[in-house]
């Protein structure tokens, strides 16, 4: 599948055309660590389009649309889960791998910035790698080598009606249990004894209802190697505000006992905005216009968010059409209005932030 009528320099974009380009990007694979492919088609569809447009180091597509004093930035995540969901599109939905997470927002967001050149401001759109990896190598190398913009907004299935203002953070732990090689039918404990029974006090801890709720800690046990003298498994901790890492740290090797070796492999801080950031108003209002009652949400998950939010301070929020009930399953899809809405959704709020932004400084 092609678009052949997107590479006409500043030709404007229509529903159907919309429609066409999010069809072939889900239907484009781009597993982690496999996004060239889409990577190059998107940059290519916006230099035809009139956009500057660039690969950078680590494989990020970058688009910038528009002039100004003040940059916008739009960013979601080209990559997706392993697994694959047959591709559908028909009038009302377009399913397949991605649809949701986050290949609806991220076109969306593409299509909102193409069609938004008038605006006085410069909208520079990023579609990172990795975000479904454990480090979001793609955002960390936005966030270490591109000039903070005056307002970020993150592309993830909020639905086309809601804010996402929050997202817990993240802790991760490798845990490891040695013991003296020996027969294995030689009395004594086994590593991986030890550590399944560390991990069952641990349980009573940190269980699986934990990640439950926003203001609790959960935690999954990921990776588990269980052999008779050296066992390991990693430990991922969602944490919300309030939550340091250090003590958690501290508190689970406690727990785990002096028989196992807790290490923290990463971690990456909880974010959360306030209802009267730029951002979380702009897109409130344009929600609004488009007829509904904006709700804001509180996702147990990690995002973008988080990473960018370890050192920049601009205002942000995310947003993306689709329901985040989709996301990795095997009957990923998107409703075809959503999207649409989720287009519109996002050159109010550009205009809206465009508007607040020139305020400011007028």
């Amino acid at each position: 599948m092609t678009i052949q009528h997107l590479t006409a320099p500043h030709q404007e974009l229509t529903d159907a055309d919309a429609v066409a380009l999010l069809a072939e990007v889900v239907a484009t694979p781009s597993v982690s660590g496999g996004e060239r492919q889409l990577a190059e088609r998107l940059r290519g569809i916006a230099a035809g389009h009139g956009a500057e447009s660039r690969l950078d180091e680590v494989g990020n597509v970058h688009v910038i649309v528009g002039h100004g004093s003040h940059t916008v930035m739009l960013l979601s995540h080209l990559d997706t889960v392993p697994g694959a969901v047959p591709f559908e599109h028909t009038d009302r939905l377009i399913r397949g791998r991605g649809a949701v997470d986050a290949k609806g927002p991220l076109t969306a967001m593409l299509v909102a910035a193409l069609t938004s050149r008038d605006l006085g401001i410069r909208i520079h759109w990023v579609g990172v790698v990795e975000e479904e990896t454990l480090w979001s190598r793609g955002a960390e190398h936005v966030r270490e080598t591109v000039p903070v913009p005056d307002a970020v907004i993150v592309g993830e299935p909020s639905g086309a009606s809601a804010v996402t203002l929050g997202y817990k953070g993240m802790v991760e732990l490798k845990v490891t249990c040695d013991v003296p090689r020996t027969h294995t039918a030689t009395p004594g404990p086994k590593a991986s004894e030890i550590l399944v029974r560390a991990l069952d006090k641990l349980l009573d801890t940190y269980g699986a209802d934990g990640n439950a709720h926003f203001k609790d800690v959960g935690m999954i046990i990921r990776d588990g190697r269980f052999e008779p003298f050296s066992s390991s498994c990693s430990l991922t901790f969602r944490t919300p505000p309030g939550t340091d890492a250090a003590e958690l740290h501290r508190d689970v090797a406690g727990i785990l006992g002096e028989d196992v070796e807790v290490a923290l492999a990463y971690e990456v801080p909880p974010v959360v905005a306030s209802r009267s950031s730029l951002c979380v108003r702009a897109l409130s209002r344009a929600i609004r216009r488009e007829g509904f009652q904006p709700a804001h949400k509180l996702k147990t998950g990690t995002s973008d968010m988080n990473t960018l939010s370890r050192t920049w301070r601009s205002p942000m929020a995310t947003y993306g059409p689709g329901d985040a009930h989709e996301d990795h399953t095997d009957s990923e899809h998107i409703l075809v209005e959503e999207y649409l809405t989720g287009i519109r959704v996002l050159r109010t709020a550009l205009r809206d932030i465009e508007t607040s932004l020139r305020e400011a400084t007028s």
